[in-house]
C-alpha cells in the first residue's frame, strides 16, 4: 500500500516540478522517505502478531510541500503521518531497503531487526508481546549482537 502512495507522490512532485519550471519559479529537490516502526515490519510481512495501526513513522528529508501531500495521501487511505515519526530512535547500523524509487520520491524500509531493538529499548512495556514472541521464535544473530551493543535487557521479555 504505501508503495501506491509513493508512487502517487512522486506523480503529484514531477506535476508540481513540470509547473514550477514553465513559471520559471523553484522545484522540490528528490526526497527519500524512510519507513519505521510498526509500518515497516507490516511492510516488511515480519511473521510475528502486529497491531493494525493507522500511524505512518518516518524519517524524511522533503519540503513541507511533500509532507503535506504525503499526508493527503496517507489519509485518503486511511493512515496517519506520525508527528513525532521524527523523533524515533533507530540505531546506526539500521539497514533500509529500497521499496520504490520515482524520479523524485525513493521510499526505503528500515530492517526488522532494528526496528524491533528500537522498540526494545524505547518504549519495552509498550512493546511487550512483540518482543516476547520475536525471541520465542528465535531472535537472529544480529538482533542479538545490536541488544548487546545498546544494552537490551533481554531478561525482562522473560
Amino acid at each position: 500500500m504505501l508503495v501506491a502512495i509513493a508512487e502517487r507522490l512522486d506523480a503529484w512532485v514531477v506535476e508540481r516540478n513540470l509547473e514550477a519550471r514553465a513559471e520559471g519559479m523553484l522545484t522540490h529537490p528528490p526526497c527519500t522517505i524512510h519507513l519505521l516502526g510498526q509500518t515497516a515490519l507490516l511492510e516488511l510481512g515480519v511473521p510475528l502478531r502486529l497491531a493494525v495501526t493507522n500511524d505512518v513513522d518516518v524519517h524524511a528529508n522533503y519540503g513541507a510541500a511533500i509532507e503535506a501531500e504525503l499526508r493527503r495521501l496517507l489519509k485518503q487511505a486511511g493512515k496517519e503521518l506520525d508527528p513525532l515519526g521524527e523523533e524515533v530512535w533507530m540505531p546506526r547500523e539500521t539497514r533500509y531497503q529500497r521499496l520504490y524509487a520515482g524520479e523524485f520520491v525513493t521510499l526505503k524500509v528500515a530492517d526488522a531487526d532494528a526496528v524491533l531493538i528500537s522498540k526494545a529499548l524505547k518504549a519495552p512495556r509498550k512493546n511487550r508481546a512483540l518482543i516476547v514472541e520475536y525471541l520465542a521464535r528465535g531472535a537472529t544473530p544480529r538482533f542479538m549482537q545490536l541488544a548487546h551493543k545498546y544494552r537490551v535487557d533481554l531478561e525482562a521479555f522473560l
